[in-house]
């Protein structure tokens, strides 16, 4: 039986470090990525003696047969026994768990086993997805781990009084003088565990706490009168209809329609030209890597230099991207407290957003341009 989702929400705070301990927080996600391509590896190679199995092929014909006949009883014994074979070759959550402490234990200086446990989880949601749907598990490159976590608060990364705790390390944060709602949530609410997170913001790396709270989160409230910061109208119908750039808003009181994020054009305009001299940067340091007609060669194994200047430019993409991020979820937030200060029963239009995407069959002109 799975257990039932309860409510939690997130507090993200500022760490408040130098340079040494900045240096020795990037060497422990380095060694947590380690630690995840590790796992995964193995997992994968596991899968890989699984399919090659005789056995399990013939289960897995005998499962896809009785799924066809709707044979429930059969079914439930084939997939016992593909469970069975599943964790003979060591696929599950908690022989994950077993494989990665023989590993963690090299690093246990930098990576408690909580934290080593919850990589072990991430793998295994990754697996799973491989197993039950298909995909393709994929690997973590250099600087791509983003965030490590515990299990809970009172063991691996820890917060207490305003500062964090992690093997040996004291990470004090940064709270805003008056700010209600942290200092309400943390009075209420119990932290089931913390959230470490890397940013890179102007070039420069960032790390943030988050405090997965227990529970529903307070209401926010101004600081100088105590009031709350928005209105709601209880027992109000609002209905909605959703475009892929615009939105529709009806109520009992008031009728509009909007834009979403109406500046995210300015920064895809500023995107596009970096990206256009990338590509122009990329061609002239790689002239033999192109062909003719300025397409790149295949079937041939290519070297690429990159120049400063290109290193550069693609750091000015990567913080376009993180402002576009935050501009659209600033503006999605407000967009929702608005909605929300006209009723709390909201009927939304069904939209296919996937039937949007998808290119039509027949090739239309549009007179416009």
């Amino acid at each position: 039986m799975t257990k039932g989702k309860k409510d939690c929400f997130i507090i993200e705070l500022k760490l408040l470090i130098d340079k040494w301990q900045k240096d020795i927080l990037l060497k422990r996600f380095e060694i947590s990525r380690t630690l995840y391509n590790t796992t995964l590896s193995y997992a994968v190679k596991q899968y890989t003696l699984m399919q090659e199995s005789k056995h399990y092929r013939k289960q897995l014909r005998c499962y896809q047969k009785a799924k066809k006949s709707n044979d429930s009883k059969e079914l439930k014994q084939t997939a016992k026994e593909l469970d069975n074979i599943r964790k003979s070759f060591g696929l599950s959550e908690y022989q994950l768990h077993a494989y990665i402490k023989k590993h963690q234990h090299n690093y246990k200086k930098h990576i408690d086993s909580n934290t080593s446990q919850k990589i072990a989880s991430t793998v295994w949601r990754a697996v799973q997805d491989v197993l039950f749907k298909g995909s393709k598990a994929h690997f973590k490159r250099y600087g791509m781990l983003h965030s490590v976590e515990g299990k809970s608060n009172k063991a691996g990364i820890r917060f207490k009084e305003n500062i964090v705790y992690w093997n040996g390390l004291t990470l004090p944060v940064r709270i805003r003088k008056q700010d209600l709602f942290v200092e309400e949530s943390l009075a209420l609410h119990t932290i089931k565990y913390c959230r470490l997170v890397k940013k890179v913001i102007r070039g420069k790396h960032t790390f943030y706490v988050q405090l997965v709270m227990d529970g529903i989160p307070p209401a926010k409230r101004i600081p100088s009168t105590g009031a709350f910061r928005h209105s709601y109208q209880k027992q109000k119908r609002v209905g909605i209809d959703i475009g892929p750039s615009t939105i529709a808003v009806v109520s009992e009181e008031t009728v509009f329609m909007q834009q979403l994020a109406p500046e995210v054009l300015l920064l895809e305009k500023q995107k596009r030209r970096l990206l256009r001299k990338l590509d122009r940067s990329r061609r002239s340091t790689n002239p033999n890597n192109f062909k003719k007609d300025g397409t790149i060669k295949h079937a041939v194994k290519l070297r690429w230099t990159y120049s400063k200047n290109y290193q550069k430019t693609k750091k000015q993409i990567k913080e376009i991207y993180r402002k576009k991020a935050c501009y659209i979820k600033e503006k999605h937030g407000a967009l929702a407290n608005k909605i929300l200060s006209l009723g709390d029963e909201v009927y939304i239009e069904t939209m296919h957003f996937k039937g949007l995407a998808k290119r039509t069959k027949e090739t239309k002109t549009n007179i416009q341009g």
